[in-house]
């Protein structure tokens, strides 16, 4: 992948929001002055702009991380500190807030030098992608350039993508499927690619298809069921519709292809640590009982079983951790090319991924992972909270918090919330909270 290449595939990309005013990004590269193998944190929007800084920081042999645009400060400087970033790229910077004096302008976006923490280097032709939905709040996993665009073109037979094709990326591009399924997709296959972004609406999404003639769209679960529940027919440009992330349920499943007989219907499975794609099922092809499983490995990949743990074997598995330490063994490296999901599951005799649920400490909240040991940690880290416990409600829309504390005057759960605020991500923030006295007995701060 060389600098041309990435032109030509910049200038096939389509924006369904208006285009940022973004200039030439060589001047904001320049402005990083970081060495080769430096970490650089881009905290922007979908768009254009975010596709250009980040290919421009890996063509200057730099490692790229993309984070939510809307991660509150004191979490961006978490991760930073965590990586050992040199710099941050976001649309707007307080340098107080990063503990840090100066900030300037280039391409439309602002960018921070970091000088107050250790700063890490890594073999150029790396990217880093964040596994917090899978492992500790600020964990990444390192992955190479050339693993995850091999990565991207396993994806892209699978469902028959090719040239002609356009694909229409509504998830957020700092999300591991929407980068490496999608946009790495686009830029192997030589599809056009169009841009869109939360939030989502029907409407919207309908639009968007039928403006832009997309071919190729991708969905959460949440979103195809919301699709689904309409009842209607998906507009025809649409050939192709992918599902990924937590199980699809059998039901919507026999739904979307009823109400779409000519379309293309996958069911994909996958992690950030594998690279991240794993299982395809073509579930248009396949009979109804297959549509609780998440299809056969990709070419190239092996999934195994420990116990009643799926193991998965690739070539694309990142080389390592960095970051925070992982607080759960989900995505553990057993070996080179080998990781432990922390799925639970089986292969069928039919070569059938089957996934059955996923570790306990780990949840999917209005269609986003969430680590409720992060969460954990977060409450347990705010004076006087001894010990903090977690679960989901039952519409799987909030986290639910419980917390112990040692104070004689106990802080109101509107105060609790209003301290948690600025730590956690919208997702991650507990619709409920509990506060309790710490029992006696239990140890205080």
């Amino acid at each position: 992948m060389n600098e041309q290449q990435i032109d030509d595939f910049l200038r096939r990309v389509v924006q369904t929001e208006p285009v940022e005013h973004d200039g030439d990004v060589s001047g904001l590269v320049e402005a990083l002055r970081a060495e080769p193998g430096s970490v650089v944190v881009i905290a922007l929007p979908n768009g254009i702009r975010t596709l250009r800084v980040f290919f421009a920081v890996h063509l200057a042999g730099l490692v790229p991380v993309l984070v939510s645009p809307s991660t509150p400060p004191a979490r961006v400087w978490e991760v930073a500190r965590y990586l050992g970033a040199r710099a941050l790229v976001r649309a707007r910077i307080r340098p107080a807030d990063f503990g840090e004096h100066e900030v300037s302008r280039h391409a439309g976006a602002d960018v921070l030098r970091f000088t107050g923490h250790r700063l890490i280097r890594h073999e150029p032709g790396h990217v880093i992608l964040m596994s917090s939905g899978t492992s500790g709040l600020a964990t990444g996993c390192l992955h190479s350039m050339s693993a995850l665009l091999r990565n991207a073109r396993r994806h892209t037979a699978s469902i028959g993508q090719t040239a002609e094709d356009t694909v229409l990326v509504n998830l957020p591009v700092y999300y591991s499927f929407a980068l490496v399924a999608q946009v790495l997709s686009c830029l192997t296959a030589g599809s056009r690619l169009v841009l869109s972004g939360p939030p989502f609406t029907v409407t919207d999404y309908l639009n968007a298809v039928v403006q832009h003639d997309v071919s190729i769209s991708s969905l959460t679960p949440i979103l195809a069921k919301t699709v689904a529940a309409t009842g209607e027919e998906l507009p025809k440009p649409l050939r192709t519709l992918t599902v990924g992330g937590q199980a699809l349920d059998p039901n919507y499943v026999s739904r979307l292809i009823k109400l779409n007989p000519d379309l293309g219907v996958y069911l994909t499975y996958g992690l950030t640590e594998a690279g991240p794609r794993v299982s395809t099922l073509a579930a248009h092809r396949e009979p109804p009982h297959r549509f609780g499983t998440v299809g056969k490995p990709l070419d190239g990949v092996e999934v195994l079983v420990r116990g009643s743990e799926l193991l998965v074997r690739s070539d694309t598995v990142y080389r390592e951790r960095v970051g925070e330490p992982a607080p759960s063994k989900r995505g553990e490296l057993i070996e080179p090319g080998l990781i432990a999901t922390g799925d639970i599951g089986f292969v069928d005799d039919d070569g059938y991924v089957v996934v059955r649920g996923r570790s306990t400490d780990f949840a999917v909240v209005r269609g986003e992972k969430v680590s409720l040991a992060g969460v954990r940690r977060v409450a347990e880290s705010l004076p006087h909270v001894v010990r903090a416990a977690t679960r989901v409600g039952e519409d799987h829309g909030t986290v639910e918090l419980d917390v112990y504390v040692d104070e004689v005057d106990l802080p109101t759960e509107t105060e609790m919330h209003q301290r948690l605020r600025p730590l956690l991500t919208r997702n991650e923030r507990p619709g409920v909270v509990r506060v309790h006295a710490l029992p006696a007995g239990e140890f205080h701060k």
